[in-house]
């Protein structure tokens, strides 16, 4: 996957605009307008941003830049990671004075993607150093568990009219996730996961920046049944325990895959080495 220069540069303005809407959305007491179940969602995913997702972003383009094929995975990852919850942000978070910065960064982040994967005349996968199978399979069965899960929610308030809890309590018309993961993620997780089995380049492209992605959605999901539990409320332990694990196997997949690259002289081992020491 290459990356342009513009496309670099349209990541790295992202990556500042999230990283000053996450500071000020978690550091400034009472800044969302939002319910405070929504609100606490909304400040879990600003540790995220803060502190995972903008730096693995960041790090992905300083390493994209030294030719590092992993870097230009790592950048991927990191948008779709921005892409992912700013629009959330943009669509399902009470107006506030930073909601043309969650546009702006939604705005980025997508051009960015779109311009990469234009570019992308003579794919070299990244994700060589991944185990095929297993890497293949976490990804089908994570997208399974929560594409049913999704579509038995959708069933059950069509059917009966009573919304599920969580959106109840976050005040919404509906879950925005449904449509996201339903109609854009999960799908890129089952692309990436057949790409990758059958050693399909284009697609396996995107087999480490999604594991990357899951690691980092499933640290912001834990990181809001945190707040919801700092708050007062009951910390749901059977979901927590499913995410939390999701998030340590995804993580640690993406690293084995990094690490085992590079000393199968993959092309990039500028952050593969970095992992290692780091």
């Amino acid at each position: 996957m290459t990356m342009t220069t513009t496309a670099g540069r349209l990541a790295a303005a992202a990556a500042v605009l999230a990283s000053v809407s996450a500071g000020v959305g978690l550091f400034v007491d009472g800044f969302y307008r939002d319910v405070p179940f929504w609100a606490q969602q909304a400040r879990a995913t600003d540790v995220v941003t803060l502190f995972l997702g903008v730096p693995i972003l960041l790090a992905g383009i300083w390493a994209a830049g030294r030719g590092s094929t992993v870097g230009r995975m790592a950048v991927m990852a990191g948008l779709l990671y921005l892409i992912y919850n700013y629009a959330i942000y943009s669509f399902s978070v009470a107006v506030n004075p930073l909601l043309v910065v969650y546009i702006a960064t939604l705005a980025l982040a997508v051009w960015s993607v779109a311009l990469t994967i234009h570019a992308n005349t003579m794919p070299k996968s990244g994700s060589d150093g991944l185990p095929r199978r297993t890497g293949a399979a976490v990804l089908i069965g994570v997208a399974a568990v929560f594409g049913l899960l999704w579509l038995s929610q959708i069933a059950s308030a069509a059917l009966t009219g009573v919304v599920p809890a969580d959106i109840e309590r976050a005040a919404l018309p509906t879950n925005p996730i449904y449509a996201l993961d339903l109609a854009l993620f999960l799908p890129l997780c089952i692309v990436a996961a057949v790409g990758l089995y059958r050693r399909a380049p284009a697609a396996a492209e995107f087999a480490l920046p999604m594991l990357i992605w899951l690691f980092l959605t499933s640290v912001g999901v834990v990181g809001a049944f945190v707040f919801a539990a700092a708050a007062g409320d009951e910390f749901p332990v059977v979901p927590g325990v499913l995410v939390a694990a999701i998030g340590v196997l995804t993580g640690g997949l993406a690293l084995f895959g990094i690490i085992r690259g590079s000393r199968q002289g993959s092309p990039f081992p500028t952050l593969a080495r970095s992992a290692v020491v780091g």
